[in-house]
């Protein structure tokens, strides 16, 4: 399904040949020692010392172990990776296929989906830059038709319409850090599980979580229920998680 992919791993504290520990795992891997090579593949883990390639290589085995849960996570996470995103996507693709149980899918709506595609394609930071330099190009707009007779109304529109372009990119970079900061990603990674009213094992059941199910996970919310999380089906459902039963990315 998928080649194991290599790449060029920097010193980290605890491994003083992280670079021969990965490659040793993926030679293991190419010869079908998938857990050997997961014990390889988490040590570096463990240490840190994380990459595209690793949590891609790290998918793979799972995938072949039949552990399609933690195979989806570790395939969500290269995701995150330019260098790895095409092959997770593939992989991530074929896993979900799959799965027994499928979960019910609830549209998301035109603002939801430009706000997720600015989150996977850029940092904050950058959309923050791109907020700055709009300002400043329009703050000089306005100032250079004080200057600029014969052309200071197309000058001063511009330099108004950049401006409050820039504004609106800066809120927008302002709302994608408090979104990555309060919500994360995760993935069932056991057979079943209950997804409860409230944060303990007997409340009303709300629905049935299946291996490979994705949730929202409300950080905030789940800080002060130890063991416990509080996530957002994708079917549009909201409710409690045993966190042992997840993988949060």
């Amino acid at each position: 399904m998928l080649l194991a992919v290599s790449a060029n791993l920097s010193l980290a504290q605890g491994i003083k040949e992280p670079q021969a520990v990965f490659d040793k795992g993926n030679d293991l891997l190419q010869s079908g020692k998938y857990t050997q090579a997961l014990q390889r593949y988490k040590k570096i883990e463990r240490a840190e010392n994380v990459s595209g390639a690793l949590f891609l290589n790290m998918g793979i085995s799972y995938v072949n172990l039949d552990s399609l849960g933690l195979a989806k996570y570790y395939l969500m996470k290269a995701e995150q990776y330019p260098e790895t995103r095409y092959l997770a996507d593939k992989g991530i693709k074929y896993i979900n296929e799959r799965f027994s149980r499928q979960s019910a899918q609830l549209p998301k709506l035109p603002w939801d989906r430009a706000l997720d595609w600015l989150r996977y394609h850029y940092e904050v930071s950058t959309v923050f830059i791109w907020g700055i330099i709009l300002l400043n190009l329009g703050i000089i707009g306005i100032v250079g038709s004080w200057f600029l007779r014969k052309v200071s109304k197309p000058a001063k529109y511009s330099g108004i319409g950049l401006a409050g372009l820039g504004l609106v990119v800066i809120l927008t970079s302002f709302f994608m850090n408090y979104l990555n900061h309060r919500y994360s990603r995760a993935v069932m990674v056991q057979q079943e599980a209950s997804v409860t009213e409230k944060p303990q094992p007997k409340s009303a059941l709300i629905s049935k979580a299946y291996e490979g199910y994705t949730f929202t996970v409300d950080l905030k919310k789940s800080q002060n229920h130890q063991g416990w999380v509080y996530v957002r089906m994708s079917n549009g459902m909201y409710g409690w998680i045993s966190k042992d039963e997840i993988k949060i990315l």
